[in-house]
């Protein structure tokens, strides 16, 4: 018997657990580095339900072998920036940028009627209005009075200053962001200066949602911050035994994906280290992997990084590099991605997006 195994079952019945022999001629067939710890990991669950006999069943669930045959479990990854990123690409990128937001923006919003009106900002400064006209660009700059908000806007001809007096139309104005697209209906005031009549803002499009063509599952988490003193091990190891049980939901769980700051790093914020349990990124990262290892390899599981996980952080980030863990890397069920990421699970589009 491989010495590995004999480790694994003196474990088990040390423990006072009996190991049926349909489960042992599972075990024999698993990679040795994995027997130790799904043993452990049984036992554990069974221990916790008060059942000391390790049946087929037991491991067939932990493994994945007894899944549901018909359940259906294809991926693709669409989008990753981590090859693709490059080194700062100064006011040149910053410019391509800004055309680039703006272009695809204003084809959304060209759809509508109103858009065929739509001037640029240079021919809106230059026209003597005496009728509403339209006009789109970036909001760069919003600011609220006790009457009136301000907008100005910029599209590559210019900038141009406008006043909202509307009640409800300086709602909607307080709530745009800055380099928001919008597109504006307007007008020149008694006493000069563009005044705002209506704001439109790109519409989604409507589009026929992509369904799976079996009930399967996807698990949504992030921000573990494993290193911190508040990681929630205790409620995540438990999640994971989870997903090893007979729990019908469980059953159908194929993908989980974690969308970032898997770790808390070192120096992201002052006084960080009295917050930490492990001082380097090196030792989070192994804490991590012990931890996410235990995921039941039938799961496919999508890791993008986070402002708090190491590596660059300006947007679009890469993934966790290899060299800090490579053990996370080499598992044929994880996949490392960057921030943000598009995967396609069944056919269902997912984005992947830390934020900042």
């Amino acid at each position: 018997m491989r010495k590995d195994l004999t480790l694994a079952l003196n474990y088990a019945l040390n423990k006072g657990f009996q190991i049926h022999p349909d489960a042992f001629k599972i075990l024999e067939n698993v990679d040795s580095t994995e027997v130790r710890r799904i043993i452990k990991e049984v036992v554990r669950q069974k221990t916790r339900q008060n059942l000391f006999l390790i049946n087929r069943n037991d491991l067939e669930t932990f493994l994945g072998i007894n899944e549901i045959q018909d359940l259906k479990c294809e991926s693709r990854i669409l989008s990753d920036p981590s090859s693709k990123i490059t080194s700062a690409e100064g006011i040149d990128g910053f410019s391509s940028l800004f055309a680039n937001r703006f272009s695809k923006l204003k084809q959304i919003v060209s759809n509508r009627p109103e858009a065929k009106m739509a001037k640029p900002v240079s021919v809106v400064l230059s026209a003597k209005l005496k009728k509403d006209m339209y006009v789109y660009g970036l909001v760069s700059t919003r600011s609220s009075e006790r009457n009136f908000t301000k907008l100005i806007i910029e599209d590559p001809t210019g900038f141009l200053e406008t006043l909202v007096f509307d009640k409800e139309l300086q709602n909607l104005a307080d709530e745009l962001l800055i380099d928001q697209f919008v597109m504006l209906k307007v007008n020149v005031g008694k006493n000069g200066g563009f005044i705002v009549k209506s704001i439109i803002v790109p519409d989604i499009p409507d589009h026929i949602s992509n369904r799976s063509e079996t009930e399967t599952y996807a698990v949504f988490l992030s921000d573990f911050h494993v290193g911190s003193k508040y990681f929630m091990e205790k409620e995540l190891s438990d999640f994971i035994s989870w997903l090893s049980s007979p729990d019908p939901i469980a059953r159908k769980i194929r993908f989980i994906l974690i969308a970032g700051d898997v770790v808390d790093g070192v120096g992201i914020y002052p006084n960080q280290d009295k917050e930490l349990e492990f001082y380097t990124v090196a030792e989070q990262l192994k804490k991590s992997e012990e931890v996410l290892s235990r995921i039941p390899q039938n799961i496919k599981v999508f890791i993008i990084s986070g402002n708090h996980d190491p590596g660059r952080r300006a947007l679009p980030q890469p993934a966790i590099p290899k060299k800090h863990n490579p053990g996370l890397w080499n598992r044929d069920n994880f996949f490392m991605l960057g921030n943000p990421a598009l995967v396609s699970l069944n056919g269902v589009k997912v984005m992947m997006y830390h934020g900042q």
